[in-house]
């Protein structure tokens, strides 16, 4: 590396650093956890925060080793939700994890990220009938009063099936054997659809929905969880009660939660050291690093389920340089990703050069990726007939000014000159859709999941609802997309998995993963069983939860 890229490699991190001091952070449904979202948050409540420590409504549960009902959760997140009632359009982490108090799945992922019974007692996988049943658990009421059941598990399902989510095409047909169990066929065996109905299908009351519609369901989430909505305000404050209906006898302890839409972090910070609220979700790292002396800090070891941050191309344009992959493989070789993710985001991070993390079972650790060597960047741009070098965009969400800024400045050192362009959420939304385009580089999210069967069709598949449409699509790789989902066995899935990873971000260079956030929260030391999984991070468990005032 010659002087002149030393010392620009040294500004870029400079800025960025002095960047992260003065912005809000990393963006959450898109890195961190942090979301842009509405500017203010109801701290007048009492019970659980502001200055109302002592709860009179708490009381010792006697029979729960100690634990105590009763008290209001105040939690923030600076991400507004949109949506949390009509399962079918929900597409981001925070509005999983806010409507969690009230929806509840068939399974759920374990501390360990394995998946276990919940609103299903069991199920049977038959690859060679084609069929997975399950076993419903009994004595489940909707908030509503109507029964769970083999019905509503149906409605559910053809919902998705109707909306044309990907995760559900395989479906042939769903099929109610008695009241409590459920039979689907399959057009083929998908070996990821188990994990696809504990993800995805998260369980609505057909009655609730059927009377009311899917805009009052969008902000009235009528499910089997422990917690019922009592009002919804956008952009402010989500407020739940206790469901005294819940089928899990003693919970939950709490009387509410609360989720609270704080914009900017220093409000948030300056709310949670004023304990106007309990927790705060999606912390960016430099706050949550100052926070973790006055509260818990809790961090998504794993990375599984959280968003990862990187960079993708409109691969699929002949009309654009980033067709010709040399280019692409430059754009990755020009970024000093381990320089980059310690500056921005140090321990909140996990580095990664492909789909998932490295102690997941398809992660392939042959796969380099395109490595840092901005010389190798140069000379792949000469070769691409770029040698003078080429302009681009590179678009971002709001809040991920400085991860843009910080790229832009690698990618000036080797000749691409990329404009930044930064759009809100919505725009982003629609531009990375199944019907959105986009020019140039554009902001990667992508899930830190094990099974690629299961997520990267969304991406890089034929039919894939999110940038898809943008993305070359080489032959091989559409092949083994299929493969993978059919595969008999774990062996044989591991195997082309493998091969996924090295043609998609090696051999292809389709996309740029830079990490997977660990997702940082920090809650005050009152709060107890947060129900927060630091394995998986969408499974969060709030009918765990009590306060310890």
């Amino acid at each position: 590396m010659n002087m002149r890229t030393k010392n620009l490699m040294r500004i870029v991190v400079m800025v960025s650093l002095a960047a992260l001091l003065v912005l809000s952070g990393c963006s959450g449904n898109r890195n961190d956890g942090a979301n842009g979202g509405g500017e203010s948050a109801d701290n007048n409540g009492d019970g659980g925060g502001g200055q109302n420590q002592g709860d009179s409504g708490t009381k010792d549960s006697g029979g729960s080793g100690g634990k105590k009902y009763g008290g209001t959760l105040k939690l923030a997140m600076n991400s507004p939700s949109a949506n949390l009632g009509n399962v079918v359009q929900s597409r981001t982490v925070q509005e999983v994890l806010m409507a969690a108090p009230a929806l509840e799945t068939l399974g759920r992922y374990d501390p360990q990220g394995n998946i276990v019974p919940w609103l299903a007692e069991s199920w049977d996988p038959d690859p060679n009938a084609l069929t997975i049943t399950y076993h419903l658990r009994t004595g489940v009421k909707f908030h509503d009063g109507t029964d769970f059941n083999a019905d509503a598990v149906k409605w559910n399902l053809e919902q998705m099936i109707s909306a044309g989510r990907s995760e559900f095409v395989d479906i042939d047909a769903v099929e109610v054997v008695d009241d409590k169990t459920v039979r689907i066929r399959l057009k083929h065996w998908n070996s990821s659809m188990v994990e696809s109905i504990a993800n995805f299908l998260w369980i609505i009351s057909p009655a609730a929905y059927e009377k009311n519609g899917k805009d009052w369901a969008a902000k009235n989430p009528v499910g089997t969880g422990p917690f019922v909505i009592d009002s919804f305000e956008q952009d402010v404050v989500i407020k739940y009660k206790k469901f005294d209906g819940y089928w899990q006898e003693g919970k939950p302890y709490l009387d509410a939660i609360e989720w609270h839409m704080i914009a900017d972090p220093l409000i948030a910070a300056a709310s949670f050291r004023n304990k106007d609220i309990d927790g705060y979700l999606g912390v960016p790292a430099d706050t949550a690093k100052e926070l973790a002396g006055v509260g818990n800090l809790v961090k998504l070891q794993s990375g599984l389920g959280a968003v990862g941050l990187g960079w993708i191309t409109d691969s699929g344009d002949p009309n654009s340089p980033f067709a010709d992959a040399r280019v692409r493989k430059a754009l990755g070789h020009a970024i000093n990703v381990e320089e980059l993710v310690s500056a921005l985001s140090g321990d909140f991070s996990i580095v990664t050069n492909q789909w998932g993390v490295s102690t997941v079972w398809s992660y392939n650790p042959q796969v380099q990726g395109t490595p840092y060597d901005p010389e190798k960047a140069k000379q792949l741009l000469a070769e691409a007939g770029y040698g003078n070098g080429l302009k681009t965009t590179l678009t971002a969400v709001q809040n991920n000014e400085q991860w843009a800024t910080a790229t832009q400045g690698y990618l000036k050192a080797v000749g691409i000159d990329a404009e930044i362009q930064i759009v809100d959420d919505a725009k982003f939304r629609e531009m990375t859709g199944n019907k959105g385009s986009w020019d140039g580089i554009m902001q990667y999210n992508f899930r830190g999941d094990a099974d690629v069967a299961l997520y990267m069709p969304r991406n890089f598949g034929v039919n894939g609802p999110l940038y898809a449409p943008n993305v070359a699509k080489p032959d091989d790789v559409q092949q083994l997309l299929e493969e993978v989902k059919r595969a008999p066995d774990q062996e044989t899935k591991t195997k082309i998995a493998h091969e996924l990873q090295r043609l998609v971000f090696e051999e292809y260079a389709l996309a740029k993963p830079l990490f997977i956030s660990t997702s940082p929260a920090v809650l005050h030391h009152e709060v107890k069983d947060t129900g927060i999984n630091e394995t998986y991070m969408t499974m969060y468990r709030p009918e765990d939860a009590w306060l310890d005032r």
